[in-house]
Order: C-alpha cells, then structure tokens, then sequence
C-alpha cells in the first residue's frame, strides 16, 4: 500500500484499487508569490508545459517541411493568446450558469474551464487571418501545426487529474479515483483516458503528415479523429457541460467528425481533379493528334504530287532521228545555253 508522506493537506486523491490510498496534491504549486497575492497553480504550469513541448518539437521538425521558423513563431504567438481566449469563452457562454453572479471568475482560468473546441475555433481563425497577411498557404501551415494539438491536449488533461475535474462515473475497475473532491466512491478517471487516446491520435498523425498526399487531409484528420476521442468520453464524464440528457461536446464532436468527413471528400475530389486537368495538359489532345495526322497526310501528298511532276518533265524528254534531244528540256537548255556552246552529235560521232 502506498501512503503519500505528508498527508496535511485538505487536497489528496486515491487509487484504492491499485493500493493507493491517499495522494497529498495541492492545486496550488505556490501560495503568495513574494507577498503579492499571487498564487500559481498546478494547472496552469501544466498548461504552459504542455505549450513548450509542443512549440519545441514544432520548431525542429518546421523546415523539413517547407515552414520557415519565423512565420511558425509568428502565427504561435498570434494564435496562442487568441485560442485561450476562445477556449475560456467556449466554456463560460456554456457554463453561464456557474458565471452569472460571478463575472470575475471568467477570469480565474487557472481555476479550469477551458473548452477544446473554442481553442480549436480560434486557432484555425489565427492561422486564416496570419496566412491571409503573409500570404503564405493556410492548409500547408496547419497540417504542420496541427499534428501538435493532441500532444499538447494529452499533457494539459494532467491539470485536471490535480484540480480533481473532469472526472467519470463511479466504477470498480482497479484504476478507479477517489480524491478529497472526488467522494470515497472511485470513479472513471477519464482525463487519463482522453491523455492516452490524444497520444495515439498524435502518433498516427505524424505518420499521416509524412505520407500525405492532399493538402489538408491532416487537419480533417485531426478534427474527425479528436471528435471521435471526445463523443466516447462524455459517455462516462459526468460534469455538467450540457442540458438534460444532451451533452453539448457530443452535439458538437458528431458537428465537426460530419463537417471534417464531408471537407475531406472535397479535398480529395479536387486533389484528383487538379492531377487530370494537369495529366491532360501534358498530353497532347485528341483534336491536337487530328490536326497532326491531317499536316502529314498533306506532307506525303505534296511529296508524292512532286515527284509525280517530276517523273512527268523526264517523259517530255525525247531524242529525235537525228540525235538531238527535244521536249522541255531541251527547251530549257536552248534558253539557257548559247547555240553555238551546245554539244553537235556530229562531232561526237
């Protein structure tokens, strides 16, 4: 059985199944950071964590892919504040209940409540308005970058293991949680779930990202891939991210696998597409191959039209009874050669 050392803090969570009893975690790494009130949390060091790896692995793999470094720390730094943003929104317009009396604690992300899908909307805006301004190819930028997102989700659901957040439904399997907010009752740990998912979708990503041959297919790929992960998620999650027996990360993981399939098919069509129109513009036409048969048909019958006139002038040639040659050549000859330079036949005899 393992005990944690220090067992003071309210904070602890449990694995009763696996033999762990109590885990002391305090959601809050420092308290009062140099007496200015400040506290930083375990969640948004996981956070930022999670950013750095990924931003790090982006930055040595961008230029075997054709992305310069700086327009890959550019669209970073546009689009990292801009997803928060987007991300926090997401999840208080849909958790307006819990912010309604409270609007400053919209601001206390490191409280938890950032929703995936926000962070995946204002991402996609970033590199559509970054890419329009240095007018550099969006899909090209984002099936690079997107591969990373999974990472980067992978390490961030560690930051609800320690907020005690986000958790499943009780169940009696061994790895079952138990935790001072959680109850005595273990439960799904469903961010472990959703971190492994992320990190095999991550993997295949990469293998996708080196094969690919439409540009694109990797960000649908993603989207149907995480929509996925998600809708088997909320199955066992039990937050109360939705309305009645409606999970709103459901509705929207079924939206976006839909939207992404159906891009995907696009993408592919037009890919095959642009490869015939440029096949056909390599290959001469059908007209094209008509018009060449035609000019050598005219060639052979122009050929055969001068060596008809030519076998015609030779029969014109005739020697008469006295040895002289007459016809049109002769003709020829008389005009052009003076008669007393002709050759007499009586003086060749």
């Amino acid at each position: 059985m393992f005990t944690a050392v220090s067992l003071a803090a309210s904070d602890w969570i449990g694995f009763p199944g696996l033999g762990i009893e109590k885990i002391s975690i305090d959601p809050i790494l420092i308290s009062n950071l140099f007496g200015t009130g400040i506290n930083v949390h375990w969640y948004g060091i996981i956070i930022a964590l999670a950013i750095m790896v990924s931003y790090t692995l982006a930055i040595r793999q961008c230029k075997k892919f054709g992305i310069r470094e700086d327009d890959l720390i550019d669209m970073f730094l546009m689009a990292l504040p801009v997803s928060i943003v987007f991300a926090r929104l997401f999840f208080v317009v849909f958790s307006w209940h819990l912010y309604r009396n409270d609007l400053l604690g919209i601001f206390r992300v490191w409280e938890g409540g950032l929703a995936i899908y926000g962070a995946i909307i204002g991402a996609i805006l970033s590199v559509f308005i970054y890419s329009r301004m240095k007018k550099i190819d969006m899909l090209e930028l984002c099936d690079f970058a997107c591969v990373y997102l999974p990472l980067s989700q992978s390490i961030g659901r560690w930051g609800n293991f320690v907020n005690q957040e986000l958790y499943g439904s009780v169940t009696k399997l061994p790895w079952g949680m138990t935790g001072s907010r959680i109850g005595s009752d273990p439960v799904h740990p469903t961010y472990l779930y959703e971190s492994i998912l992320n990190i095999i979708v991550f993997v295949i990503l990469l293998r996708l990202r080196k094969s690919k041959k439409v540009k694109g297919s990797v960000l649908a790929s993603y989207l149907m891939f995480y929509s996925v992960v998600r809708f088997l998620m909320e199955f066992l999650r039990t937050d109360e991210f939705g309305t009645g027996n409606i999970r709103y990360n459901q509705v929207f993981s079924v939206l976006v696998f839909a939207g992404a399939a159906l891009w995907m098919v696009y993408l592919r069509k037009r890919a095959q597409k642009a490869e015939t129109e440029e096949e056909e513009a390599a290959e001469p036409s059908a007209y094209a191959d008509v018009v060449e048969r035609l000019k050598a048909a005219e060639a052979v019958s122009k050929a055969s039209d001068d060596d008809a006139m030519a076998g015609v002038s030779q029969d014109e040639l005739s020697v008469n009874d006295d040895g002289e040659v007459e016809g049109s050549r002769d003709a020829a000859v008389s005009e052009e050669t003076p008669v007393e330079d002709a050759a007499r036949p009586d003086d060749e005899q």
